[in-house]
């Protein structure tokens, strides 16, 4: 049972906040703060933040998904990925994947019905009153004694964002890099698009002699290699390697799940739609003749 938040220092400057599912970093600096995620909003994250830091705070998520973002509507002002910037309709890559799939499960199991409130609870964020403005790919946030650099990292979701911390050659990896990327939440990517994506990510960061990441999930950090070994698992996937395969009402293929240890890395997991195996999927999600 979660009864409220908790931390930990990661470094100065630096903190891991956590609900138990998800984490959310505190990154200060001299004069202004960054608040990278907002988290699930089991609890207030704006009222906890504000014991943590008197400093002016912005508020940035790393991609728009229920888990990252459900916090938002506490704040005035929130920062995103401009791919990602929200519409609250349809029109949103994940708001459409949700509205099909619950559609879908209504219509085939109309008790499921009863449902609803937790469902709009858990997994769509609330619009509230909150502005949002969009960064992009190399814009810069200014502490007053260090900056943070945006860097894109799309497939996870088409805007995710990273934030790279040059002073401290480390990175903010939020979901666009993790032993777990559910990749099904953006089916209109191919698993070979984000490998491409994730090699070119990792050989641009390397050369800028970054060498560890942190993701919003593991409890852990990663050596930036896994970027690029993760890539190359997800590389070649197929339907046929999935641990689990089934049908998911409103789904445009097979849902899979797998995973494989690694003795570098512990572990890589996937959750991927079939048809996102295809090296011919179009930009909007089907595959060529």
């Amino acid at each position: 049972m979660f009864m409220r938040y908790g931390k930990s220092k990661l470094r100065e400057g630096v903190t891991r906040i956590t609900d138990g599912i998800v984490n959310e970093f505190l990154i200060e600096g001299r004069d202004k703060a960054v608040l990278f995620d907002t988290g699930l909003d089991l609890f207030n994250i704006k009222d906890y933040v504000a014991k943590l830091t008197k400093k002016e705070l912005m508020v940035v998520n790393s991609h728009f998904h229920p888990d990252h973002a459900n916090g938002n509507h506490h704040f005035d002002k929130v920062y995103i990925g401009a791919a990602d910037l929200p519409t609250f309709t349809t029109a949103d890559v994940y708001f459409k994947l949700v509205d099909d799939i619950v559609k879908a499960t209504f219509a085939r199991y109309p008790k499921t019905k009863k449902l609803q409130g937790l469902i709009d609870k858990l997994i769509m964020t609330k619009k509230g009153n909150t502005e949002y403005v969009p960064l992009n790919d190399g814009d810069e946030i200014d502490l007053g004694d260090k900056k943070l650099i945006v860097k894109a990292f799309p497939g996870h979701t088409p805007g995710s964002i990273t934030l790279l911390d040059p002073a401290l050659k480390f990175i903010y990896a939020g979901d666009a890099s993790d032993m777990d990327i559910w990749m099904f939440t953006n089916p209109d990517c191919s698993l070979h698009e984000y490998a491409e994506t994730g090699r070119r990510y990792y050989k641009e960061v390397e050369a800028l002699g970054y060498t560890k990441y942190r993701g919003s999930h593991v409890p852990i950090t990663h050596s930036i290699t896994f970027m690029r070994d993760y890539a190359d698992w997800v590389d070649r996937l197929t339907p046929e390697k999935a641990f689990l395969k089934f049908n998911t009402p409103g789904g445009r293929s097979k849902l899979c799940i797998a995973f494989a240890p690694s003795a570098k890395h512990l572990l890589y997991t996937s959750i991927y739609w079939a048809h996102q195996c295809d090296r011919a999927l179009t930009p909007s999600g089907e595959t060529e003749e």
